[in-house]
Order: C-alpha cells, then sequence, then structure tokens
C-alpha cells in the first residue's frame, strides 16, 4: 500500500508523539512520587529538626541558669572574702583569731567553712571542709594542687577559685567550691562552700527539660500516622506524641551510628507496614530523639498529583493529533513545490556561460513570504539559487589564485633547497663522511643543515631550528646559513662566529624570531671536535662497540641565537673516537608526536642508534626517520625534521 507524504508525516507524527508521551508519563510519575516523597520528607525532617533544636535551646537555657548559679556562688564567697581581707589588715595580731572566730560562726550559718593560712602555709584558723580541701596531694578539677594555691602572687591578688572533690558524708565525694584570698604580709584566707549535689541536679534539669519539649511536641501538626518522642538510652519515653518508637526495634549498628552523632535517616520500605524514620542522639542528656511517618502519607498526594497528570496528557495528546493533522495538510504543497524546483537545479549546467539568469525562473512562485519555518525553508532555498552561481565562479577564481600561489611556494621550495647543500653533497675527505636530511611540514619551514671544508681544513658542520614555519622562517634561515659560511670563511672560531651571527640577527628582528643553531669544526684526523651550541638539542656520539654506551654532548655554549644582543657564547669540545659517528638533529625528531600527543622523546633516539651502531651517516638517518614514522603512525607531521651525521673513519 501506497501512502502519501501527507499520510506518512501524520502517521509519523502520531506515532512520535504517542512514543514520547508514554515514556514521559511514566518518567513523570516517578520524578513526581520522588519530588513528592522528597518534599513530604524535607517537611518530616524539618519537624524532627525544629524538636532537636529546641531540646538543644532547652538544654542551653537551663544549663547557662547553673552557670549563673555558680558564679553568683563565687561572687558570694569573693565578697566575704574581701570583707574578711579588709578586716585582718586593719585588726592587731591578737585580735585576729577572735574576729575569724565570729565571721566563722557567721558562715557556718550558710554552709560556709572558713580557715586562715600564715605565709608559710600553717593553719592558724581552720575548719574540717577546708581541711580537707587542702589536703596534700589533693588536686582541683583542672589537675592543680591546692596546697599551692595558699602561695602569694601578683597575678591572684583579688583571690583564686578552685573545685574540689572531697569525701562527703555517705563516702561519696562531693564538689566543693574554694575561694583563696591573699592578705599582704599575713597569710591567706581560704573560704569554701559545698556545690549542689550532680546527680540531684541532672534529675532535676531532665524533668524540667522533658516538660518543656513534651509542651512543645503538644504544639506540633503533625501528619497522619507520624509520631515524635525522646527516649533515655535506657528505653524511657520521657516525651512524645503519637505511637512512640521503641529503640529496641531500631538496629544496633544505626544506634551506634546516632550515638557517634551521625543523625541517621531510612526507611523500613519491604516491611508490612513501611515508615520513613529520623533517629537523632543528644550527647548532652544521653537522649535519643527518635520520629517515623508512614510511607503512604507520604506518597499518597504524589499518587493523586499522578492520576491527574495522566488524564491531561491524554487530552493533550488527542489535541495534538488533530493540530498536526491540519499542520502537515499546510506544509505538504509548498514542499512539493521546493521539490520540484530542486530537481530543475539538480539537471541545471553551472558549467555554461548562462550566468544566474536561470534563478529568476525557479524562485518565481515560491512561498517566500510566509512567516513560518516553510517560508524560511523557501526564502533560504531561493537565496541559495542566486548564490550558487556567483559561488562557483569564485570557486573558479579561487582555485586559479591558489595554482599560482602553490606554484610560487614550490618555487620557493626550490629556491630554499638549492641553498642549502645536497644530502649527499658533504665533502669528501680521507677518515670523514657525512650525510643530511631535511623534511618541512610545509612547503618551506625553518630548519637548516650545512657541511663544507673550512679554510684550515677542517670540516664544518651546521644545523638549526628557526622559531616559526613558513615563508618567514625560511628566509631568516636563508640568512642564518649565509652569516655561518661567511664567519667560518674568516677563520672565525665556533664561538666567536656564534657571537658575530647573533649580533647580526638581531639587529634587525621585529618579529622577534631566533634561531637554536649548532656549529661544529671537526678534524677527522684528531677526532677533535670544537663546536658551539646556542640551546640546540643535544647530539648523540655513537661507538661501534656494543660495551660503550650511547653518549650526548650535553655542553650548552649559550641561549637561542638571534633573540637578543650583547650575549656570550663559550667554547666547546669534544673528541670523536675512530668509528663513532654524531648524529645532530633538531626539536621535529624528539618532538614528533603519535595520535595520543606522545612526544617521541631523546630515549627512543638513543634505543634506535644502539641497533644502528656499525651503520654509515645515510643508514642512521634512515634508520631515526624509519623509526620516527613508525611512532608517529597516521598522525601528520608537526614541525619540520632534520638530521645531520658525520662519521670518523676506524684506523
Amino acid at each position: 500500500m501506497n501512502f502519501s507524504l501527507r499520510s506518512k508525516l501524520f502517521l509519523l507524527v502520531g506515532a512520535a508523539i504517542s512514543l514520547a508521551a508514554v515514556p514521559i508519563i511514566l518518567f513523570s510519575r516517578a520524578s513526581l512520587l520522588e519530588s513528592g516523597m522528597e518534599r513530604e520528607r524535607e517537611a518530616f525532617v524539618n519537624t524532627v529538626m525544629l524538636v532537636e533544636d529546641g531540646l538543644s535551646v532547652r538544654y542551653l537555657n537551663l544549663l547557662t541558669s547553673e552557670v549563673e548559679s555558680v558564679l553568683q556562688s563565687k561572687n558570694d564567697l569573693r565578697q566575704y572574702a574581701v570583707l574578711m581581707r579588709d578586716m585582718l589588715l586593719q585588726e592587731r595580731t591578737d585580735g585576729e583569731k577572735t574576729s575569724l572566730e565570729r565571721w566563722s560562726a557567721a558562715l557556718n550559718a550558710e554552709r560556709l567553712s572558713l580557715a586562715f593560712y600564715d605565709m608559710s602555709g600553717k593553719a592558724v584558723f581552720g575548719g574540717k571542709l577546708t581541711d580537707l580541701v587542702l589536703l596534700d596531694g589533693r588536686q582541683d578539677f583542672k589537675g592543680q594542687s591546692t596546697r599551692s594555691m595558699l602561695e602569694h602572687r601578683e597575678a591572684v591578688a583579688d583571690g583564686q577559685f578552685a573545685v574540689v572533690r572531697v569525701p562527703g558524708e555517705s563516702g561519696q565525694e562531693l564538689p566543693v567550691l574554694v575561694c583563696f584570698m591573699p592578705v599582704r604580709n599575713k597569710g591567706t584566707l581560704v573560704l569554701a562552700a559545698p556545690v549542689a549535689d550532680a546527680e540531684k541536679s541532672r534529675k532535676q534539669l531532665e524533668s524540667r527539660m522533658a516538660l518543656g519539649i513534651q509542651e512543645r511536641l503538644d504544639t506540633l501538626e503533625l501528619s497522619r500516622g507520624a509520631s515524635i518522642s525522646v527516649v533515655s538510652s535506657d528505653g524511657r519515653v520521657l516525651a512524645g506524641k503519637g505511637d512512640p518508637m521503641q529503640l529496641s526495634s531500631i538496629p544496633k549498628d544505626v544506634l551506634e551510628r546516632a550515638g557517634r552523632g551521625q543523625a541517621q535517616e531510612g526507611d523500613t520500605e519491604g516491611s508490612e507496614n513501611p515508615v520513613l524514620y529520623r533517629l537523632a542522639y543528644f550527647k548532652a542528656m544521653d537522649w535519643y530523639v527518635a520520629a517515623a511517618i508512614p510511607l503512604s502519607s507520604i506518597n499518597g498526594p504524589a499518587e493523586m498529583l499522578t492520576r491527574h497528570l495522566f488524564a491531561v496528557a491524554a487530552v493533550l495528546l488527542a489535541l495534538s493529533l488533530m493540530l498536526m493533522l491540519v499542520l502537515t495538510m499546510r506544509i505538504i504543497a509548498p514542499l512539493r513545490l521546493l521539490t520540484r524546483r530542486a530537481g530543475e537545479i539538480a539537471r541545471e549546467d553551472f558549467s555554461s556561460e548562462r550566468g544566474v539568469g536561470f534563478s529568476d525562473d525557479i524562485v518565481e512562485g515560491l512561498p517566500v513570504d510566509r512567516k513560518d519555518e516553510v517560508g524560511q525553508l523557501a526564502g533560504a532555498f531561493a537565496h541559495m539559487v542566486k548564490a550558487l552561481d556567483e559561488n562557483i565562479r569564485r570557486l573558479v577564481d579561487t582555485l586559479a589564485v591558489r595554482q599560482r600561489l602553490q606554484g610560487e611556494l614550490n618555487a620557493a621550495h626550490d629556491i630554499q633547497m638549492g641553498i642549502l647543500p645536497p644530502p649527499d653533497g658533504a665533502p669528501k675527505s680521507l677518515g670523514y663522511s657525512a650525510a643530511a636530511f631535511l623534511e618541512p611540514a610545509k612547503e618551506v619551514g625553518g630548519d637548516l643543515y650545512d657541511f663544507f671544508t673550512a679554510p684550515d681544513g677542517r670540516q664544518a658542520v651546521v644545523i638549526g631550528d628557526v622559531s616559526d614555519k613558513g615563508v618567514s622562517a625560511a628566509l631568516f634561515m636563508s640568512m642564518t646559513v649565509t652569516l655561518v659560511r661567511y664567519a667560518l670563511a674568516e677563520g672565525l672560531s665556533c664561538s666567536e662566529a656564534m657571537l658575530r651571527i647573533n649580533e647580526r640577527l638581531a639587529e634587525n628582528n621585529p618579529s622577534c624570531m631566533f634561531v637554536t643553531l649548532f656549529i661544529g669544526l671537526f678534524d677527522p684526523s684528531t677526532g677533535r671536535l670544537d663546536y658551539a651550541s646556542g640551546a640546540h638539542c643535544p647530539p648523540f656520539v655513537v661507538n661501534p662497540d656494543a660495551d660503550v654506551p650511547v653518549r650526548k654532548l650535553t655542553e650548552t655554549s649559550g641561549p637561542l641565537v638571534g633573540a637578543m644582543q650583547g650575549l656570550d657564547y663559550e667554547a666547546c669540545h669534544a673528541v670523536i673516537a675512530p668509528g663513532e659517528y654524531c648524529l645532530l638533529y633538531t626539536d621535529g625528531v624528539s618532538e614528533a608526536m603519535n595520535e595520543k600527543l606522545e612526544l617521541f622523546g631523546e630515549e627512543r633516539i638513543a634505543a634506535t642508534l644502539e641497533h644502528l651502531r656499525g651503520a654509515s651517516p645515510d643508514e642512521v638517518l634512515h634508520g631515526v626517520m624509519t623509526e620516527v614514522k613508525k611512532y608517529r603512525g597516521k598522525a601528520p607531521q608537526s614541525d619540520d625534521i632534520t638530521m645531520l651525521c658525520f662519521r670518523r673513519a676506524p684506523e
């Protein structure tokens, strides 16, 4: 059965909407359930955290009251001590004991104990409680000896306090607050007051906090079936609302994590009556705050919203299909017209002299005035037809210009290669052989090499790498080669030649180009190689004996050449033994990259030379280049590659 494009488009859109709507609705249902549950979970957790915060606030308030009570006790002791100190400072010595006895009788009524010690720490007047405080070896809560507090120091002129545990009547140790008030040139007053029973205070604090939390819980509105309770570590429910959770129903590992200060949240999904729970531990009182809410109470609103979504989606799907039927009928007509005109373009001969005259017939009648996508397509089609002929003519012109430029670049390549000696054109000398290799990354490059015989009969070997590529680098390279030849022709040493070349290149260098340069003068008879290296790659020297490791000439004479004037270059030298060869290269070899952008590296160069110990210079160059290409794989050449190898003949 053949269907028209309109029918196919309608069926395709209907199927696409149907296939998209069903997963969207299903995913939306899951998302709504998740988001609804998350909102309910957040509301539930916020309610529980509100109770936890309230518990902390009440504890801090009650604790503050206890602290204020202790501070008040300290203030009372200090006031009594100051009054007695002033009295002792005014009393004569024979009346001090009588005054202390009167004060002691008055303070006993307030459960305070009084003692006085002279400057040597001996008791002049004392009570039972203060004697217990100052027993030898007794320490306060901070670990400080109580006897040491009888010493007179300027820093404690206004007195100092300590809390000491002493045996009580029932045998239990009771805390005592003690004030040590120094009396100038006489001794130290000691006042002690029992502190309230800590266990009794804790029980009162627990009772007051539980009552306050219960009042707070009574004001909360919880969801259906939810519960919040404050439970002690021994399982007593101190306050709560709803059916309280039992600590025995909570796994031990959850209780342990909560006891370490990590609030635990989770659910019991999969059980008969799954709930969402939160468990927090209040370390100060050794209490747990446990809360739970049934998952059904959380999922209920989301399920209802999902049913509404299904109904709305079904209605929108029906309306969308009806609308698509109308739109497809409106879209198809202009599309058929565009199809016919596209066929006419396919039959057009663009190589003829007709020009753009055919475009008027093709674009005539197209719905370019429509504001929708069809109108935009028709307008783009008309623009394409009018621009096509013009672009083809421009393409023809561009190809002509490109061919002309390519011819000029090829000519520049030939000129550049003509400046350099042939790769196998090294001077023939007894005991000396050399070869070179240069492969630019573009038509012309910035690498250079040279070999010739110097005026003193030594063999000159030169290699360099300009900082750029292309025509500008080629010009800089040709200038460098010329300067090297003239400098060595004048009989200059390698370092002197390097210095002069640097000065000449840096004189007028607005582009701040530079070159890494190696200039060497090799005497085949002695094997001495005098050279200067301007930040160039270190050469390798290879001995035919496999027991002699491959070595590098790592000495550098100075920095890059041509960057700035006024630089010095030091002379270097090495000895090439009979049968050894020296490989000079540019960073296009060591920095050749594979498809993973990993460098070939000097280690691989050395490993390659290990297998080419007895090779000729030409074989060395081809062997290294073969390994570079194998390593590079399908990756393009990223830089010019140049190598020069010379060898001293064996004895």
